[in-house]
């Protein structure tokens, strides 16, 4: 190989390493979808900017010749654990266990960006997934389920998520990045089988410093920006049944390729369509909660008002919220309409007078689903609107 063709094949490698990562989505960027009317565009509102193609190099050191190849649109999401392993244990790694019980181990994990100094690889809304079984529906689902009471699951979760799941996201040979993954320090799916199609991650940014930091304390001008050459360590709280820690992990990054070349500002320097479109945070405002079991009749009654803050990157006014009740304790229902939005929040306010079958006292667990615009997760599950989840629990007193 002539020695003035490796420079330009290494850099054209790295590139092509992240370009292939963040793309492969079979429609044309010329085409209009065909999907559902309400997809969200990826552009940004008052924007003289947009993508009108992207192109691939194809190098033939024998014949000295570059062709450009165009690339079809850009998948947002992507399995990071296809460029972290292997080797296993160095880009995602136990810092230190901080504590460890008979069915509970809380560990602090670290994730160091697998590809040091190279700017133009700067991730997104980075989510360490926790990846088990589940025998739980999801209130209203019968396609959800999430980790029940003797199951492994993360009980501090900053959310919960269907990517990557290997029962909706099966392996992808030809793309890795774009299925279920065996980490190598997991157990295999093939011999744990591994339903849940909801599962608790965390949160990781360069701005986290903190591993016990919440959501609250993510600065959203930073844009949940995970740098290359940085390391984030976040706490992870894990209930695991008798049967041992059985699971496997996934790693949710989004990204898109920097409007400049080479980037100098992170994150200034890269789109907005380098988030991801469904929500990152949520909070629960304004709760007035009346619950009330009577142990001597054995139902509850009272009321409940509550204002759902969401946060997004995008339209947070567009998104579909709803609260329901786990076991169908309270009635749920979805709000279309927010009372009151700004750039990246809108609340969502919501009324309940509730006769209650119960048979204690217990907190009551809701659950909070944010849909947006976005559709068919990558084309994994055609007309499912993409969404993230949150648990909420309020208490209810007994007389």
């Amino acid at each position: 190989m002539h020695s003035r063709l490796v420079p330009l094949l290494l850099a054209l490698s790295i590139f092509l390493l992240i370009v292939s990562a963040g793309c492969g989505n079979t429609n044309s960027p010329v085409t209009p979808s065909s999907d559902l009317t309400s997809v969200r565009t990826t552009s940004v509102s008052g924007s003289n900017h947009s993508l009108l193609g992207m192109w691939q190099f194809y190098i033939d050191p024998v014949n000295e010749t570059l062709d450009f190849v165009p690339l079809r649109t850009c998948d947002i999401h992507m399995n990071g654990i296809a460029f972290m392993e292997p080797p296993a244990g160095e880009t995602l790694a136990v810092d230190q266990i901080v504590d460890f019980q008979s069915d509970e181990i809380t560990v602090d994990l670290k994730i160091t960006h697998p590809v040091a100094g190279a700017k133009f690889a700067t991730a997104f809304d980075v989510c360490g997934i926790l990846i088990g079984r589940g025998s739980s529906y999801f209130p209203t689902s019968m396609t959800l389920y999430w980790a029940g009471d003797e199951e492994i699951r993360l009980l501090n979760a900053d959310g919960y998520t269907r990517w990557w799941n290997p029962h909706e996201f099966p392996e992808n040979t030809s793309k890795p990045h774009q299925g279920y993954i065996d980490g190598m320090l997991g157990t295999k799916h093939i011999e744990a089988e591994f339903d849940a199609t909801l599962n608790g991650y965390k949160y990781f940014a360069t701005s986290l410093t903190d591993p016990e930091a919440t959501m609250a304390d993510l600065d959203p001008a930073s844009r949940g920006v995970f740098e290359a050459g940085t390391s984030c360590t976040r706490r992870y709280q894990i209930y695991f049944p008798p049967s041992g820690l059985v699971f496997n992990y996934a790693v949710d990054a989004s990204w898109a390729p920097a409007d400049v070349s080479p980037p100098v500002n992170i994150p200034e320097d890269f789109p907005m369509s380098a988030n991801r479109p469904e929500a990152y945070r949520y909070e629960i405002q304004n709760m007035e909660n009346t619950l009330i079991y009577h142990s001597g009749t054995g139902y509850g009654d009272g009321y409940l008002n509550l204002s759902v803050y969401i946060y997004d990157w995008f339209e947070p006014e567009d998104n579909r919220v709803c609260v329901y009740a786990q076991d169908d304790i309270l009635m749920g229902y979805c709000n279309p309409m927010p009372s009151d939005y700004g750039d990246d929040w809108a609340v969502f306010d919501f009324s309940y007078i509730v006769p209650m079958m119960m048979d204690s006292s217990d907190d009551v667990m809701l659950w909070i689903g944010v849909e947006c615009g976005t559709a068919d997760y990558q084309g994994a599950l055609p007309f499912e609107l993409q969404g993230m989840y949150w648990q909420e629990y309020v208490t209810v007193d007994e007389d």
